[in-house]
């Protein structure tokens, strides 16, 4: 079976400061399909287009869903666009670190040698020392000797709608 375009009900993205990644998130309910995710549009335009996918399957009933997709992004691009019932839509990138409460206070003030990395919905560690390290490899290339400082978690909305794992490294 092939996989059918879905209209979700709630589209929002945001990013962390100047992270070069944007998460997208987006809510609605279905009957009937599995497998239900964000993908790229197959037209070749830039910025690219993005949509909420599901395959059908026997499933009965009326289900709420919600999806997530963090994708690499231009730091000067507010907006992404989004497939909605309603055709393509501007969906704007919201930045936490303008919402109160959204980002720890340490965040917002890291040293000159120190790089913050992030895993977006996800508690894996491992992601955001990945990260972390890929950038201050970019910042010291061939020669990166750094250490954890500070790791935590964020979860923000009712229930969380968004969540970031997040460590802060320092090279030595």
């Amino acid at each position: 079976m092939s996989s059918q375009v879905l209209y979700p009900e709630e589209v929002f993205a945001y990013r962390i400061g100047n992270d070069p990644k944007v998460t997208i998130v987006a809510k609605g309910h279905e009957d009937g399909y599995c497998k239900i995710r964000i993908e790229q549009s197959a037209a070749q335009i830039y910025p690219p287009i993005f949509m909420v996918v599901g395959d059908p399957c026997g499933a009965i009933g009326y289900f709420p869903y919600t999806v997530t997709k963090t994708i690499p992004y231009a730091t000067d691009l507010d907006f992404v666009y989004f497939q909605t019932e309603s055709g393509t839509q501007k969906i704007p990138v919201r930045d936490l670190m303008d919402e109160k409460g959204a980002v720890p206070q340490e965040l917002t003030q890291t040293a000159n040698n120190q790089v913050v990395g992030y895993a977006y919905n996800s508690t894996d560690i491992n992601v955001a020392i990945a990260d972390a390290v890929s950038k201050l490899q970019k910042l010291y290339p061939g020669n990166t000797n750094a250490v954890l400082v500070k790791s935590g978690f964020v979860g923000v909305g009712r229930p969380i709608g968004i969540a970031y794992y997040y460590v802060i490294m320092e090279q030595q």
